[in-house]
């Protein structure tokens, strides 16, 4: 598999990471609150402040990245999945 195909296919159910992913998103479909909150730091091109436990408690499931007062996702993977599969769940 090429470095393309990989990166393609990678943020998808079949990627490499599809159980990873699907327990994240499971964990946040548990947590209304937590998926919106994600759903917009996935949709946004820059740093988004939220409220100060959503932020902590997305950290902590290792979602975000902490800039001061706002996040951003750790991984684009994770931009890349959940910007698609939370929409549609939300």
């Amino acid at each position: 598999m090429s470095l393309e195909q990989f990166a393609e296919i990678a943020p998808t159910e079949a990627g490499i990471y599809g159980d990873h992913l699907r327990q994240h998103l499971w964990n946040l479909q548990q947590h209304p609150e937590l998926a919106q909150a994600f759903y917009q730091v996935v949709c946004s091109s820059q740093p988004v402040e939220l409220e100060s436990i959503l932020a902590f408690k997305l950290h902590s499931l290792g979602l975000v990245h902490l800039q001061g007062n706002e996040v951003t996702p750790r991984f684009e993977l994770y931009q890349n999945y959940f910007g698609h599969r939370l929409m549609i769940k939300t």
